[in-house]
C-alpha cells in the first residue's frame, strides 16, 4: 500500500500586479487632486490692466483732517423776539433793510391779553385812589389833631395867668376862696388835658408816619405794575433792539406768532463768523484753538475754532470759527464753504491715495503688485485720514504699487494676473 504525503501550503504574492495598478491609480488621483485642490485654493483673478487703477505708497507730512460744510454769518448777530404773542396787524418796515435801534417793525394784536392787562390796569388804578383816600384820611384826623392841641395850649395859656394872677390876689385876700379853687382846678384841668393831646399827637403822628410811608410804597409799586402793563400793551409792537441790517424778516398779515419767537435777525455789522457742522463721531477731537481753512477765490484762508457747542443734534454738533487774518472783501452773510478742520499736527508718516478699493476691503487689504505682473493680497494697518489719504501704520513701505481702483469683482481672490 502506498503512503500519502502530505499537502505542500502554496504562500500568495503579496504585490500583484493588479494590487499595485490599483494603488497606483490611487497616488496618481489623490496627487491630481492635491495639486488641483492647490491651484483652486490659490484664487487667480485674470484682468485687464486697461481696467485697473494703481497708486504708489508714498512718504511725506500727513495732517489728521476732515472737511465740514460752513456758512458765513455775522459774528454778531442779534435776534428779534415777540416780547408777547399775537398775530400780524401791520408790517412796518421791508426785509433786507438798514434799521435804527427802536425802530418799529409790525404791530402785533392780541384782544384777549390787551382787555386781561387793561382789567388789571383798572383795578390797580382803583386800589391806588382807595390808598391816596386813606392817606389823605389819616393826614386830615392828624392835622385834627395838631388843631386841638393848639387849642388845649391857647387855654392852658389864658388859664395859667388866670391862676397866677388869682394867686396873688388870693393871698391879699382879695377874691374869695372858692372863686381861686374854680381857678386853680381850672388850670390844673387844662393842663393834663394839653399834656394828654401832646401825647396822642406825638403817638398819631409816629403811627402815621409809617402808615402812609407803606401806603407811598404800595403806591409806588402798584404804579410800577402800571407801568408794566403799559410796557406789555406796548410789547405789541415789535421793535429793532439793535441797529443793523435786518434779515430774515418775512412776516404776513394775520400770521400768528407766540412769545419769544423770533421774527427777524440782525447783523450788528462788526464783522463775519462761520458756523459749522461736524459729525458726533469728532466731538472729543475738536477743541477751541485748532486751526482750519477754505479756499477762496484762488487763496486759502486760515480760520480758527473759537467755540464748540457741544449738543448733537440729528447727531452733529455746531462750532463757530473766525477768521485768523484779514477777512476777504467779497464775503457776505449766506455763503457756504467747504472747510477743511485740522485735527492734529502735520507728521512725517507712510501714505496711500483714498480711492475705490476701500468700500470692498473696509482699509484691511490692497493688492500689491510684484514684478511678474501679478497682484497680491496683503493685509495692512491704517491709521487717520483726510480728504486725500490714509496714514499706513503697517504692512506696506515706501514705493509700493497697489491697485487703488473698485475690488468688488475679486475681493474673494488672493492674486490677480494683469495682461
Amino acid at each position: 500500500m502506498r503512503q500519502i504525503g502530505m499537502d505542500k501550503k502554496i504562500e500568495k504574492k503579496k504585490w500583484t500586479r493588479k494590487k499595485i495598478m490599483y494603488i497606483s491609480g490611487a497616488v496618481v488621483l489623490l496627487l491630481l487632486v492635491f495639486f488641483g485642490f492647490k491651484s483652486f485654493n490659490k484664487k487667480i483673478f485674470k484682468v485687464k490692466a486697461s481696467r485697473l487703477t494703481v497708486k504708489e505708497v508714498i512718504e511725506g507730512q500727513f495732517q489728521d483732517m476732515i472737511l465740514i460744510d460752513g456758512d458765513v454769518e455775522s459774528i454778531n448777530l442779534v435776534l428779534v423776539n415777540t416780547l408777547e404773542g399775537g398775530s400780524v396787524k401791520e408790517i412796518f418796515i421791508e426785509d433786507g433793510v438798514f434799521v435804527e435801534k427802536g425802530t418799529p417793525l409790525l404791530q402785533l394784536s392780541n384782544p384777549s391779553a390787551t382787555l386781561g392787562y387793561l382789567n388789571q390796569e383798572t383795578a390797580i388804578i382803583e386800589q391806588i385812589n382807595n390808598l391816596r383816600n386813606l392817606k389823605l384820611s389819616l393826614e386830615k384826623d392828624q392835622r385834627n389833631l395838631d388843631e386841638s392841641l393848639i387849642d388845649s395850649e391857647n387855654k392852658l395859656s389864658e388859664t395859667t395867668r388866670r391862676y397866677k394872677t388869682d394867686s396873688v390876689l388870693f393871698s391879699k385876700d382879695v377874691i374869695a376862696k372858692n372863686d381861686y379853687i374854680d381857678v386853680r382846678e381850672s388850670y390844673k384841668y387844662e393842663k393834663e388835658k394839653r399834656n394828654l393831646l401832646s401825647n396822642n399827637v406825638k403817638k398819631s403822628s409816629q403811627d402815621n408816619k409809617v402808615q402812609i410811608q407803606q401806603i407811598n410804597q404800595s403806591i409806588n409799586m402798584m404804579q410800577r405794575n402800571l407801568e408794566l402793563i403799559h410796557e406789555n400793551i406796548e410789547k405789541m409792537l415789535v421793535r429793532a433792539p439793535v441797529s443793523g441790517m435786518l434779515s430774515s424778516f418775512n412776516p404776513v398779515i394775520g400770521e400768528a406768532y407766540g412769545r419769544n419767537e423770533t421774527v427777524a435777525k440782525i447783523d450788528v455789522q462788526s464783522g463775519f463768523k462761520i458756523k459749522g457742522q461736524v459729525d458726533e463721531y469728532y466731538l472729543s477731537s475738536v477743541k477751541p484753538g485748532q486751526m482750519a481753512s477754505f479756499s477762496f477765490n484762488g487763496q486759502l484762508i486760515d480760520l480758527k475754532v473759537k467755540k464748540v457747542l457741544p449738543e448733537v443734534i440729528n447727531r452733529r454738533f455746531e462750532i463757530e470759527l473766525l477768521f485768523a487774518n484779514e477777512i476777504p472783501e467779497d464775503i457776505t452773510i449766506g455763503q457756504s464753504l467747504q472747510v477743511r478742520l485740522e485735527l492734529s499736527k502735520a507728521q512725517q508718516s507712510l501714505m496711500i491715495p483714498r480711492g475705490n478699493y476701500f468700500q470692498a476691503s473696509g482699509g484691511q487689504y490692497v493688492f500689491v503688485l510684484d514684478d511678474q505682473g501679478e497682484a497680491h493680497k496683503r493685509y495692512i494697518k491704517l491709521g487717520n485720514q483726510n480728504p486725500s489719504y490714509y496714514q499706513v501704520l503697517d504692512g506696506l513701505e515706501k514705493g509700493d504699487k497697489f491697485i487703488s481702483s473698485s475690488y468688488q469683482d475679486f475681493k474673494n481672490y488672493e492674486t490677480i494676473e494683469i495682461n
